[in-house]
């Protein structure tokens, strides 16, 4: 308890962490002494709110997980090593959405140096059988650890922390160990997932004793352990890589794998490869967009929507004005119809990427742009034929950025825990398309695709901002709409966030979340959208977690009211 209690005094030291920060006020960090916190009061830290401080800033989807990063930095880490630390204790303060037991993807961009793209997508299993797979009911294609992927967090987050990381990593794991003992407070936005999931928690016994209180909802308030957790955290600050896909942990997911029908093996576990590259490149008014390559198809189709957007005057068409979401929601309906055509696995299939993010095919594309009307179906195809994620962005002192996309695939997985370790196990195979002849369709060792988008901007070779959100499809849009905000309308980088957006894919109507002006719905339906609507603060629209740097040089950072985010900065 005392490790907790001078983990959560030193959080509580950082300016941010507190109540919200104006967005450009420069707040130092307390020179003297605080009163010592309890676990609590760690947990009721600013949510859906922004800071700003002159040296770092760390947006997560949980304020303990933000003042950990932030405690991090300040105890001489860098983005990396405060990204590692964040993803661990995420695992345990935000169940639903990523874990060990999931995946992702990271965009590292250096103040000196090249950067980096890692890829620790979950993998299907080599005895994954595509037949069988899509023979199964869509519930069980979703919910049953039959959608259960070879996780690829762990090796992802090791992996960087190697490369670049500083501090050692049973210092990263330590607040996440200790709150995994101590408990945490229930914050609104996870009890309401905890209640509405209630069924589905049920299900699997092993899921209902991790994530329920004596088969009961955890309520708001309430105060949750996960021991097994800190147990698992323990094995990995030990024994590293191994300790997770081999031992002791990698037999007990093997088990829980196939007691359920699964065909998961030890193999499949200790030969999980992470992808390390570079980033997709773009450019946008001037400034370069750093973003996800295959096997997501995020990157490729930000890139390819930004260059459509960059053909059209947005300024002066205006900030959510009936033109303006028109000509965004065209511009997501093409780069989708290109993204479910073209990508999947780069392992498995030749992905055009190159053509698919030129700006001469977003001329040839643009053509199809009309102010007037809205494409059909069928226009926007080319020649040739997931909900629960967590985002969270760093900029530290030295420059250093990193954004970073983890997931379970929908809220809680496949909802089945792996027993005595306290983690769960996803439903990435999900995302694999039925149809055989698609890029996307499911083969034993593929990486389904993914809509994550990890993002970073930069302005003269330098980070200026770290951006992305969980949210599955999405995810794209709300990632350009944001970009647009910042770049295009000079906005406060919190009311970009707090702005309502839209969403439309390659078909079907254009959704608009509560909060447009009916003018703006109006003209909408004039221009021949059919308007879905949602309410205000919809979290199907994502959870925006970004930093961004002002002109000045400090740093905001701002989280998402729509979901339990938090900001610390110093």
């Amino acid at each position: 308890m005392k490790r907790l209690l001078a983990w959560a005094a030193a959080a509580l030291l950082i300016s941010g962490c507190a109540a919200p920060a104006p967005p450009q006020q420069s707040v130092p960090a307390a020179s003297g002494p605080a009163e010592t916190p309890s676990p609590a009061e760690v947990q009721t830290l600013s949510s859906g709110s922004a800071a700003t401080g002159k040296n770092a800033a760390v947006s997560s989807a949980n304020p303990a997980a933000s003042a950990i990063g932030a405690q991090i930095l300040q105890r001489g880490g860098n983005a990396v090593d405060a990204a590692v630390a964040v993803s661990f204790a995420l695992g345990l303060l935000e169940p639903n959405a990523s874990g060990v037991g999931g995946c992702g993807y990271a965009v590292y961009v250096p103040a000196v140096g090249e950067p980096a793209f890692y890829d620790y997508r979950s993998a299907a299993p080599a005895a994954f059988d595509p037949g069988a797979f899509t023979a199964l009911p869509a519930e069980e294609q979703k919910h049953s650890v039959a959608a259960a992927g070879v996780p690829g967090a762990v090796a992802g987050w090791l992996s960087l922390h190697e490369q670049y990381g500083r501090l050692p990593l049973d210092e990263l794991l330590e607040p996440a160990i200790d709150l995994s003992e101590n408990g945490f407070e229930v914050l609104p936005f996870l009890a309401s997932l905890f209640t509405d999931n209630y069924n589905l928690l049920l299900k699997d016994e092993s899921c209902a004793a991790l994530l329920l209180n004596d088969d009961f909802p955890y309520m708001e308030g309430e105060v949750m352990k996960n021991p097994g957790y800190a147990k698992t955290l323990r094995k990995i600050a030990a024994e590293g890589r191994d300790g997770f896909y081999q031992g002791e942990i990698a037999e007990a997911i093997v088990s829980a794998s196939s007691a359920r029908g699964g065909t998961m093996t030890l193999e499949d576990l200790a030969s999980y490869e992470v992808r390390v590259g570079k980033p997709l490149e773009g450019n946008y008014r001037g400034f370069t967009i750093l973003t996800s390559a295959p096997s997501s198809s995020g990157g490729i189709a930000l890139i390819e929507s930004l260059n459509l957007l960059e053909r059209c005057d947005l300024p002066a068409s205006g900030v959510n004005t009936p033109l303006t979401l028109h000509r965004m929601g065209e511009a997501f309906k093409i780069a989708n119809a290109d993204r479910y055509s073209y990508e999947g696995d780069p392992a498995f299939t030749d992905i055009p990427t190159e053509m698919l993010i030129s700006k001469e095919y977003a001329d040839e594309r643009a053509a199809l742009l009309s102010d007037e009307r809205v494409l059909s179906d069928l226009e926007v195809l080319p020649d040739n034929q997931s909900t629960s994620t967590t985002h969270l962005s760093i900029i530290d002192a030295e420059g250093n950025a990193v954004s970073m996309t983890n997931t379970l695939g929908t809220y809680f997985g496949c909802a089945v825990a792996v027993d005595g370790w306290g983690f769960l196990l996803d439903n990435q195979l999900h995302d694999f398309s039925i149809e055989e002849w698609e890029a996307n369709a499911p083969e034993p060792g593929k990486r389904p695709r993914s809509s994550m988008t990890p993002t970073v901007l930069l302005r003269d070779g330098k980070p200026v901002a770290a951006l992305g959100s969980p949210g599955g499809e999405a995810i794209v849009s709300t990632v350009a709409q944001i970009i647009c905000d910042l770049v295009d309308f000079g906005m406060p980088v919190d009311e970009a966030i707090n702005l309502p957006r839209i969403y439309q894919n390659c078909t079907g109507p254009l959704v608009v979340e509560g909060g447009h002006a009916e003018s703006t719905l109006s003209g909408l339906e004039a221009l021949g959208h059919t308007l879905q609507r949602r309410e205000e603060l919809d979290y199907f629209f994502g959870g925006v977690h970004a930093v961004v740097r002002n002109a000045d040089g400090t740093l905001t950072g701002a989280a998402d009211p729509r979901r339990d985010g938090g900001v610390c900065a110093y």
